[in-house]
């Protein structure tokens, strides 16, 4: 039996970015990069002062989630896509960019100035109240071969941004780590790598893989079927020609029986500093969206960054995290239950395991 999505009003709150180190680890970073291209980008614009999550910005999402119950008596999870490892800047500087891979600090290890003492601890303790499920996002966020030509070159913005820990420069912006144009090879083992490591760090291979920025193809898609990842996050969201009509046609078409079982179109739900239920991508709309795919028999799936709630600037993520009480306020209202992707590929395949 298929669940009847428009009963079970189903909320994913998926939220991409988590273990990244970029973009600024500190605020002498950001003002010594705030110049350069990338930064004053319009990504750069939102996304500039985003940095790692401190062990405060996680307890206070978990003591945050916990105080939501769903139409099951459950708390809301945060399906948290984690990046696996930092470039290992150290060994950058020493060593130069002439190796053939980015040496790399894996998780939950940081590069000295990414320090974020306690965090690990928070993020177990959310793990284990049952409101924090970590999935795969990559190994490093990087476009490994575009990165380092952009170092051997010499480029200006490339330089500054390493001597500052950050990886976050124009070439980065321009390609993503499983972009085609990153060679074949790199691309698979990279992702076997970020499999390896993330069944090693929490205790069980992923279930799901958001790919960076949405810039992947086929050989991807191949790659994550054959090493056992079940889902697939972003494949409506993947840019190119003819975006807007891709996603209607998957809007309407899901769960269309694709291994691994793509989810369906994302909701933006992106405060970013503002609080306001009003915002563009805020809590008001988001909601209605929501409403909207449990009306076309589907779940909902709501995208987050963690940008909105870990800043440089703590009343941006005060503000995200209110306006994100405001969003769980009115699905649980509804009636809403708080689910992952891997349990939406449990309910999808039923009781014969197809797809």
């Amino acid at each position: 039996m298929r669940p009847d999505w428009t009963r079970l009003k189903a909320v994913v709150l998926q939220s991409d970015d988590w273990g990244l180190c970029a973009w600024s680890p500190d605020e002498e970073a950001f003002r010594a990069l705030s110049g350069t291209p990338a930064f004053r980008s319009p990504a750069g614009r939102i996304y500039g002062r985003s940095t790692l999550e401190s062990a405060a910005d996680v307890r206070a999402l978990r003591e945050l989630l916990l105080g939501f119950r769903g139409a099951d008596g459950r708390p809301p999870v945060l399906q948290a896509n984690a990046v696996m490892a930092a470039p290992d800047y150290g060994r950058l500087a020493r060593e130069g960019a002439g190796c053939d891979e980015v040496p790399l600090v894996p998780l939950p290890e940081t590069p000295p100035r990414w320090a974020r003492p306690g965090l690990w601890d928070e993020v177990r303790a959310s793990i284990a109240a049952g409101v924090w499920r970590p999935e795969l996002h990559g190994l490093h966020h990087l476009p490994e071969r575009a990165w380092l030509d952009a170092l051997r070159r010499q480029d200006a913005d490339a330089r500054l941004a390493l001597a500052h820990h950050s990886p976050v420069c124009e070439a980065v912006e321009a390609s993503g780590e499983y972009d085609a144009a990153e060679p074949a090879p790199a691309r698979t083992r990279r992702l076997e790598r970020a499999v390896e490591h993330f069944a090693a760090l929490f205790g069980r291979p992923p279930a799901s893989l958001c790919p960076p920025d949405y810039r992947f193809d086929a050989h991807l898609v191949a790659q994550a079927r054959r090493l056992g990842v079940g889902v697939l996050q972003g494949l409506p969201e993947r840019g190119g020609t003819w975006l807007r009509a891709r996603r209607l046609l998957h809007l309407w078409r899901w769960p269309g029986g694709t291994e691994p079982l793509a989810m369906p179109p994302r909701i933006a739900f992106e405060p970013r500093g503002d609080a306001a239920p009003a915002a563009r991508l805020g809590a008001a709309r988001a909601h209605a969206l929501a409403r909207a795919a449990w009306r076309r028999a589907q779940p909902a799936v709501l995208s987050t960054h963690r940008h909105n709630y870990a800043h440089l600037d703590p009343c941006w993520s005060e503000a995200g995290r209110a306006a994100l009480r405001d969003l769980l306020g009115r699905l649980c209202a509804d009636g809403a239950t708080f689910v992952t992707d891997a349990r939406v590929r449990e309910l999808v395949l039923g009781a014969d395991g197809a797809l």
